[in-house]
């Protein structure tokens, strides 16, 4: 009588050990299940961490083609876009580079003058436009 008790009891501690075998690989697929999804979002985050990076750098490379658009804009040049494409990415003094530049090709470098405002007409010259200068031949010819 003692063998089947000892028997029962291994018994019941082997299904007991069962249940919790069996408890645990429950446990374990959920770990499984949650990894796997962990890891899918990771590399969703990850791709789109990728794809605003090239989009900063994009923005970045424009950025600095602009600032040089206005600078050569500022120099004079006729053709700001064109020239500003031509400047070394490694550039560290732009404006020196363009002082430079513009030295070699002064042909696309416009001159500035001083435009002292307005119309002004000195005295002694007679700039009229062409429909002032018919009303001064009718004028003459009518004798007024």
């Amino acid at each position: 009588m003692e063998n089947e008790f000892n028997q029962s009891g291994t018994e019941q501690e082997i299904q007991s050990l069962r249940e919790k075998i069996s408890d645990l690989r429950k446990e374990a697929a959920k770990y499984r299940v949650n990894a796997k999804n962990f890891s899918a979002e990771k590399q969703t985050a990850q791709d789109e961490l990728n794809t605003v990076k090239n989009e900063l750098s994009v923005l970045k490379k424009e950025n600095i083609f602009i600032k040089r658009q206005m600078l050569l804009d500022k120099s004079g040049c006729i053709k700001s876009d064109l020239v500003a494409n031509i400047i070394p990415d490694d550039c560290e003094d732009v404006q020196l580079w363009i002082d430079e530049y513009k030295r070699d090709n002064g042909i696309l470098f416009k001159d500035y003058s001083e435009n002292h405002g307005g119309d002004f007409k000195p005295s002694n010259i007679n700039n009229l436009s062409p429909s002032e200068l018919m009303n001064t031949f009718i004028r003459q010819a009518a004798g007024r």
